[in-house]
């Protein structure tokens, strides 16, 4: 499976690989330093450099190879660095092992060779370093490959968000600098919001161009590209047009990179790696890293990360960030964020939150609280306060002390309220003609 719109670094066979041989190496680690029960003393060099070995080549495998050339190679020489690291690390912790256990002697031949290691060591870090900055980099957002095959239906969530493909559909990797951003989907996209007032749905026109958001789908076939684009990868890439103002609402990445300490934050998150301890923040909650050993958090999930995905129409867009979710969509738009929201439907529309709901046409405005409630027309205004009813209108102002006339009209006021609602969420104009004729007959029954 290719997942875009986070980081990867290589193909999924390698980054398992490095991954077995990481464990691997911990494997022979423990083996050794139970090795006086097993009674494989005698093999104790060889499960050193058995182990060791596989350090190195789990780190080489993660070499990035989709930056350039050079960046390749700083890749390559600053993994052989962090691998030589864990190795010194590992020599350290292991000798004092050895002298307390008293079981044989340290290897020399392993002890001899740390201040060579320490030397390659530090000249692969600055040779790492130096060819990472004198190597061009790859600014420009621009589509990449692979052709990226999105079933229909297809799903991505994020909290009370949901975005689905509508039908088989090909994307392809937006890339910056050699890291993988977001995708260009060849087709439409479904949102799904799930609101304090019911399920929201939206329609954004293919194709979408999206920041973040981690779609998932398999290596396209030519036979997939020419059903679904009708054309070859390579026209693909060159059709595929992305707004470069599209990443405009995240801010700019603030990265510090130094021979063994790299700091990174942006939309994906904030990660800070110095050697082999690596902390990590961002969609997939919070981690931390030490070699081939990761901690992760075990609580739920953080969304705190921005998404951002643009429609081919224009001001179609849904983001996801701290600040909320906002969408616009065919000419309604929604803001949520935790138990509050806004929905618009053309000129109609309602704010809610738990302590009052607020809809608007352009003939009126209702207002419903726990306290107070309001009318507002082109007509008249009408405030409901306890037991307290005002009436303006041109004519002149009209107060009234009635607790009964007060709370026919609070009820009303509520059930208009809520068939606003149901006609915003529907997507159809609000009829306030039924609450108008309402409101005159219970003025006129106290009347």
């Amino acid at each position: 499976m290719i997942e875009i719109g986070h980081e990867r670094g290589g193909s999924y066979f390698t980054r398992r690989l490095a991954a077995a041989f990481g464990s691997m190496a911990a494997l022979l680690f423990f083996v050794w330093l139970i090795r006086g029960y097993l009674s494989i003393s005698s093999y104790s060099l060889d499960l050193l450099l058995s182990s060791f070995t596989l350090i190195v080549l789990g780190r080489l495998l993660r070499t990035r190879t989709r930056s350039g050339v050079g960046r390749a190679i700083s890749s390559f020489f600053g993994n052989i660095a962090i691998s030589l690291i864990l190795i010194l690390v590992g020599i350290w912790f292991l000798q004092w092992v050895a002298a307390v256990q008293k079981i044989d002697t340290f290897p020399s031949v392993v002890s001899n060779a740390v201040p060579l290691l320490v030397i390659v060591t530090i000249a692969t870090g600055l040779l790492a370093y130096a060819i990472r900055e004198i190597s061009p980099r790859r600014g420009t957002l621009h589509a990449a490959r692979p052709v990226m095959l999105v079933r229909a239906n297809s799903e991505v969530k994020a909290g009370k968000t949901t975005l689905t493909s509508k039908s088989d559909s090909v994307g392809l990797p937006m890339a910056r600098y050699g890291k993988t951003v977001g995708c260009v989907l060849f087709g439409d996209v479904r949102a799904t919001f799930d609101t304090p007032m019911g399920s929201v749905a939206a329609t954004f026109a293919g194709p979408v161009t999206s920041f973040g958001i981690p779609f998932r789908g398999e290596k396209a076939s030519r036979d997939d590209q020419a059903k679904l684009a009708g054309q070859d990868v390579d026209k693909l890439i060159r059709d595929a047009q992305i707004d470069p103002t599209a990443s405009k609402p995240f801010p700019s990445a603030h990265n510090v990179d130094l021979p063994f300490i790299h700091v990174r934050d942006d939309w994906f998150g904030q990660s800070v790696d110095v050697g082999p301890i690596s902390v990590r923040k961002g969609p997939d909650g919070e981690s931390v890293r030490i070699g081939d050993f990761e901690f992760a958090s075990d609580g739920e999930q953080s969304h705190s990360h921005s998404w951002f995905a643009k429609g081919s129409q224009e001001s179609s867009f849904l983001s996801l960030s701290e600040e909320g979710v906002s969408a616009r969509w065919n000419g309604s738009s929604l803001w949520m964020k935790g138990d509050s929201m806004r929905l618009t439907a053309g000129a109609d529309g309602f704010n809610y939150s738990p302590s009052e709901i607020r809809t608007f046409s352009p003939l009126h405005t209702l207002q419903v609280g726990n306290k107070k409630m309001s009318l507002n027309t082109r007509k008249f205004t009408l405030n409901v306060t306890d037991g307290k009813v005002v009436l303006r209108s041109e004519s002149g102002s009209k107060s009234t002390e009635s607790p009964d006339l007060a709370q026919d009209l609070r009820s009303l006021f509520t059930e208009e309220a809520k068939k606003h609602v149901q006609d915003v969420m529907n997507g159809a104009p609000i009829d306030i003609d039924e609450m108008l004729s309402s409101t005159e007959e219970a003025l006129k029954k106290y009347d």
